[in-house]
């Protein structure tokens, strides 16, 4: 091949060599097309190629507008049960909070640590074991009576 760029004396002729292109093939005449049925057949195999890309592309959309969709109703009944646990944790919050007012109002109304040492230190002062009740007044006034009659 490079034998029919050089000439008789080894040299390039430059002629020779605009009639080939970078790939070693012979350049077609720029004033010839080529046939009809090879342009049609050339433009074919373009537009087949891109409808395949076309239809590669469109199946990918789909596949993603899928998972998307999927996506979108995991994620939907996520936030549906976090919302029904947070409504949960607030009602249960809601109820701590009535039990602590309501343990807090008993509390309020029971005796507090000074008011049960004051009790205690009236008791022991009284010592109320030792009180006698009416009817043990009353045997003893009886005994006494009688023991007068005698």
């Amino acid at each position: 091949m490079e034998e029919d760029i050089l000439d008789m004396e080894g040299q390039l002729d430059p002629s020779k060599r605009q009639q080939h292109n970078m790939f070693g093939q012979k350049k077609k005449p720029l004033g010839i097309s080529p046939p009809p049925m090879d342009n049609m057949n050339e433009l074919g195999r373009r537009l087949r190629t891109l409808e395949g890309r076309y239809t590669d592309l469109q199946t990918k959309s789909q596949l993603m507008e899928q998972n998307m969709l999927g996506s979108h109703k995991r994620l939907l009944s996520e936030i549906k049960s976090t919302n029904l646990d947070i409504r949960e944790v607030k009602k249960e919050l809601q109820e701590i909070k009535e039990r602590l007012l309501s343990l807090i109002t008993e509390l309020q109304s029971c005796a507090k640590k000074e008011e049960v040492k004051v009790l205690q230190k009236y008791i022991h002062l009284w010592e109320p074991m030792n009180f006698v009740t009416r009817n043990e007044i009353q045997e003893v006034v009886e005994e006494i009576l009688r023991n007068k009659k005698r």
